[in-house]
Order: C-alpha cells, then structure tokens, then sequence
C-alpha cells in the first residue's frame, strides 16, 4: 500500500542535515548539495548587483532598454507588454479571490476562469523573452547561478571537499554547466518548492517531535536561527503556523488524515470557514445557513459544536421531542 507520508520523511531527513543528494545523469557518481542560510542568499543578492553593474559598463542592455529596442524595431508591440501587465494583475487579484474561498465547486470554477489567462501569460513572456536574448539581468543571474553551484556542491556528505575547484568549474563544457543548473533547479523548484516544506510540516511523524519544542527553534535544531538554513526557517514557520491551527481548531475527521495535502485542507478549511461564518453573521444572515455547492465536509466545518446541538435539538423537537438512531444517523446523510 502506497504510504503518502513516506516522501516526506525522506525531504524531512535532508531539511534536518541541511542538504540534498542527487546523482549525475552523466557520470552517475553522487553529490550532495549544501541547503543555503539567510546570510549566504545576502551575499549573493549583493553578488548579483555586482554583476549587473559589471554587465551595463560592458555594453549590456537592461532588460526595458531590450524591450523599448524591440518596439522601436517593431518586432515586439507596446499593446502586447500591455497586455502582460493586465494578465498579470488580473491572474494576480484571481489568485488572491482564490486563496478566500473554502467550496471546492467555487475553487474549480475560479480555477477555470484562471488557467487561460494563465496560459495566455506564459506564452506572451515567453515569446518576450525569445526576441529580448541575453540582457544585464540574464547575466547576472546567469553569474550567480554559476557561482552557486560552485560553492554549494559537495563531494561528501560532512560538507567538506567541494565537487568543484574554481579551475574545474571555468573548464566545464557547457553541457556540464546545464546539467548542474538543471540538479540545482530541481532541488529548488521541484524538491523543495510549492508546499513541499508545509507538507513536511503537517506530517505526524514531525509534528510529534516540534510540539516538544515550545515553538522555539534553538531547541529543535540546537544553534541560532541565523545559521539555519532557509529552509530550515520555512520548515519552523510553517510548523509554528500548523501547530497553532491544530491547537485552535477540531481535530480532522478520518476521511481529511490519508496524506499531508488533506490534514492541511482541513486545518485551512478551518480558517476560511471561520470568516466565512464571521461575514455571514455580520451581514445578518443567521439562522439557516445554506452554502451553494458544498460538500458535506465542508458543511461541516463550518458548524461549530453548539451549532451541532442546536440543530439536533431542533430535529428533535420537529419529531415529537424523541429520535431514534435511525433517523439520527439520516439527518446527517448517513
């Protein structure tokens, strides 16, 4: 039986020894990957300025100089980079209604109404990009993807030989570079992005230990918090967030325990509810409450304890002051 937790014990050991292995598709030989802290991504957010300025003294244009070139040129449009900007924005305030709601059925619609403009986005930046090539911006991180690479990839899981000296690295064929790039990236955008670090979080196995904690991290990892990486920190926010949900909130029904996703579902659900539930009684709709399109979960959520009883007392009361398990059970669509 698939465990859907498993993957996550597995990202939880690489957060707690701050770094990721992974293997050459080229080689095959093993590299560990050194998870950066907050002052190590400083350094290179002042690195990266340092390029930029390097790049514009060596004739480089920035990236609106490329674009009002494109225009004057007339191979790019001022009407198409308006309408990135209204995509933008308009995928942007989408998003945001999206984050307020809690009805799955009101989610997909949304989510409809989302996607073309989102597809509409990415081909228009994406064909931008195509015609502006290289600028100062493209450079410099170019430069710093490089030089990250270089720091952050080990021979050894203490941290202690890097995989490549300065010289190896400026001899690499680019095929080499693209590949380390490509490592790099997976790391950060597919192991660790999204929700990854949340769902590690919502885990049992985690959160056990962090409740012990006191929410203090110098507890949980035993060194100051500027050491830790920055996905280390994510990790303790994100627990420091769940725990107080978990604290605040009913305890998830079977049906919302089988995985990360749903424990988080459930916990958030709690939230949306609550204002949902604030915003129906400051408009005056009490009594009776009927949401469109709900499933029964969460309908559920959005009951608090005393309203259960009430409810219950009423059914009671409509049948005569007595029900039998039966019709219990029926009355909650059992």
């Amino acid at each position: 039986m698939n465990d859907p937790f498993k993957k996550y014990k597995d990202l939880y050991r690489d957060l707690i020894f701050g770094f990721s292995e992974f293997r050459f598709e080229s080689s095959k030989n093993k590299v560990f990957i050194k998870h950066l802290n907050d002052l190590e991504t400083g350094h290179t957010e002042r690195t990266y300025k340092e390029h930029l300025y390097l790049a514009k003294e060596q004739g480089l244009k920035t990236e609106q100089e490329s674009i009002n070139f494109l225009i004057e040129e007339d191979i790019w449009s001022k009407e198409k980079d308006k309408r990135i900007e209204e995509l933008t924005e308009k995928v942007k305030q989408l998003e945001s209604t999206k984050s307020k709601l809690i009805i799955h059925a009101q989610l997909a619609t949304l989510q409809k109404e989302i996607k073309p403009l989102s597809d509409e986005l990415y081909i228009l930046i994406h064909e931008r990009n195509e015609n502006v090539g290289m600028t100062a911006e493209a450079f410099a991180n170019k430069k710093i993807s490089e030089s990250t690479i270089q720091s952050c990839f080990y021979k050894d899981r203490d941290l202690k030989e890097l995989y490549f000296t300065e010289e190896e690295f400026d001899y690499l064929e680019h095929s080499e570079v693209n590949e380390c790039l490509s490592i790099y990236t997976e790391m950060i955008s597919e192991r660790f992005g999204g929700d990854e670090i949340k769902r590690v979080a919502a885990c049992p196995f985690f959160m056990n230990v962090y409740v012990l904690c006191d929410d203090n991290p110098f507890n949980f990892f035993g060194k100051p918090i500027l050491t830790l990486t920055n996905f280390q920190v994510a990790l303790m926010s994100h627990a420091k967030y769940l725990k107080n949900l978990m604290s605040n909130h009913k305890s998830p029904p079977d049906d919302f325990q089988g995985s990360p996703d749903k424990v988080i579902e459930w916990y958030e659900l709690q939230i949306k509810s609550a204002e949902a539930k604030n915003n129906m009684d400051t408009k005056g709709d009490g009594g009776g409450k009927s949401i469109f399109g709900a499933s029964k979960a969460e309908l559920t959520s959005l009951e608090t304890d005393e309203e259960k009883s009430m409810n219950l007392n009423e059914e009671i009361e409509k049948h005569g002051g007595e029900m039998n398990f039966e019709e219990i059970l029926k009355m909650h669509g059992m």
